[in-house]
């Protein structure tokens, strides 16, 4: 009965949540990190290595206060990008030659190329995954269905499956209240907790068995 109420609570709370995550949604925009969102990304090919702390510091006088990220995007350390979310061609022409001094650069303007990179769409984020977990998610609660048939399967796989959906959409909507930029570590959170809920899931039908097994036992 203790146990029942408690998970009552639990539902109660997190329909609160994700009511409040749909309204955070609706006032605001989904919040993007840097890479994910609408920036500037600078090519940057020096044609020779280079050290990393000497780019962010040249990034660091030029972009002054902004966020930067900088990515090494060739195997053999010769070229990089900087992205930031603007930038203006005082700061464009200040970097070029910030860089060709010190990598004593000639042809600095075919070195150095600024694109706009698009804004992601959530739909774009989650569209590579959507067919590996529906399968993976078909094949576990088949699984679950077969193995807890004794507990009753329809229970077993609606309880699963309602967890799932229900924390999921939780996670959700607490990136959305807390506006917690979605970025690369979005994806691969959410794919931990669904691991976890189907983890603490099936530990708990497996103590179902053995309690039900022993009271058989003690019959």
């Amino acid at each position: 009965m203790k146990k029942t109420k408690t998970l009552k609570i639990m539902y109660i709370v997190a329909i609160v949540v994700i009511i409040a995550g749909i309204v955070a949604t609706c006032v605001w925009k989904t919040n993007f990190s840097l890479l994910y969102d609408e920036h500037k990304r600078i090519d940057v090919y020096l044609g020779k290595d280079y050290n990393i702390e000497d780019i962010k510091q040249i990034t660091s006088d030029v972009f002054a206060g902004e966020k930067v990220v900088i990515q090494e995007i060739e195997t053999f350390h010769d070229s990089l990008a900087i992205n930031v979310k603007q930038v203006n061609d005082e700061q464009l022409n200040s970097l070029k030659e910030k860089i060709k001094t010190k990598y004593e650069i000639e042809e600095i303007d075919d070195a150095i190329v600024s694109t706009t990179i698009p804004h992601y769409r959530i739909r774009n984020i989650i569209k590579p995954y959507i067919i590996p977990m529906l399968i993976t998610t078909l094949i576990i609660l088949a699984y679950v269905a077969i193995r807890y048939l004794n507990l009753g399967m329809f229970k077993v796989v609606f309880t699963l499956l309602l967890r799932l959906i229900v924390l999921e959409a939780v996670f959700v909507s607490i990136i959305e209240i807390v506006r917690i930029p979605v970025g690369v570590y979005t994806i691969p959170f959410g794919i931990l907790v669904y691991i976890l809920v189907t983890i603490l899931t099936v530990v708990g039908y497996e103590n179902e068995i053995t309690k039900r097994k022993e009271k058989e036992k003690k019959k």
